[in-house]
């Protein structure tokens, strides 16, 4: 099914370039995005976004999944900038950025475990070859395969060794022991957690092996919708100390500076941390090019 949706509700390759996903890449004009077992294709045609899907017959509410198209930008700038006057700039930069939303928290949950000291690129790359050897084909298109995201069982009975082969490092026994900690805490553990609140949830998520406050605020931000989230890597400390809270300039990010930083966004903006977050964090990373992201 071919369905459109207007271009100016949203920057598609913003969003998908300012490190909230991993599994879109550009093919010409052309955008393939994947998401658990879903592919989309999106290309732009006129004033509107094309989108078509060889795995929903709805592609149009997949994509506005992804992208929370029922959130209005127009009330995001103005909540934001209400708040803060300094976001102005940065949303007059990027005013189609969105805060993208996963189709699954326990695809959000293992590529953010590949995130740590790492860069956009390699975390791409470790995924795609991650869903090649243990995901399920779900497209066939041109000569290509298209893999769905791996399940919490194929991850779990993986050996850490062939999970190392396709350059995890030390990355590859976390992901095994966080699918084997899943699989004890029982099916539907990990959506349960957004019922709880944000301190609870992110306390219950940082209890998984290999599972850190960067981590835990990434799993409730981009798969759970906790809007009080704010992940706080390289980028947004950088972000935080030289461009929003001055005293924390030339300190390291320890625990508590981090809980003072997250305490800091909701004091201030409350119930749209997770936007404003991510207004800040990608004017850092694209400002500064693409290096690592933990």
């Amino acid at each position: 099914m071919r369905v459109s949706v207007p271009s100016w509700e949203f920057d598609l390759p913003l969003c998908v370039r300012s490190g909230q996903v991993f599994r879109w890449r550009q093919s010409g004009e052309q955008w393939i995005g994947l998401a658990d077992a879903q592919m989309l294709r999106v290309t732009p045609s006129g004033n509107r976004w094309q989108v078509l899907s060889p795995t929903t017959e709805n592609p149009a509410a997949l994509l506005k999944h992804l992208f929370r198209l029922e959130v209005d930008l127009k009330v995001v700038h103005y909540e934001l900038v209400r708040r803060d006057p300094r976001w102005a700039e940065w949303i007059d930069a990027m005013p189609g950025l969105r805060l993208m939303r996963w189709l699954s928290a326990e695809e959000c949950l293992f590529s953010f475990l590949c995130t740590p000291a790492n860069n956009i690129p390699r975390i791409t790359g470790m995924i795609e070859r991650l869903c090649e050897r243990y995901g399920e084909p779900i497209a066939q298109e041109n000569g290509t395969t298209y893999y769905a995201f791996p399940t919490v069982e194929r991850i779990a009975r993986a050996s850490e060794a062939d999970i190392r082969a396709l350059g995890f490092g030390y990355r590859a026994k976390y992901l095994i022991e966080a699918a084997q900690s899943l699989q004890q805490r029982g099916e539907g553990w990990l959506e349960s957690l957004r019922k709880l609140p944000y301190n609870e949830a992110k306390h219950a998520l940082m209890e998984l092996p290999g599972v850190g406050a960067k981590v835990a605020d990434c799993v409730l931000l981009f798969g759970l919708d906790n809007p009080l989230a704010v992940p706080i890597d390289t980028h947004m400390w950088q972000a935080v100390s030289e461009w929003l809270i001055p005293k924390f300039k030339g300190k390291s990010l320890t625990d508590k500076i981090y809980r003072e930083v997250v305490s800091w966004f909701h004091e201030r903006f409350g119930e749209w941390s997770g936007w404003a977050h991510q207004y800040l964090f990608t004017a850092h990373l694209l400002g500064e090019g693409q290096d690592a992201i933990a």
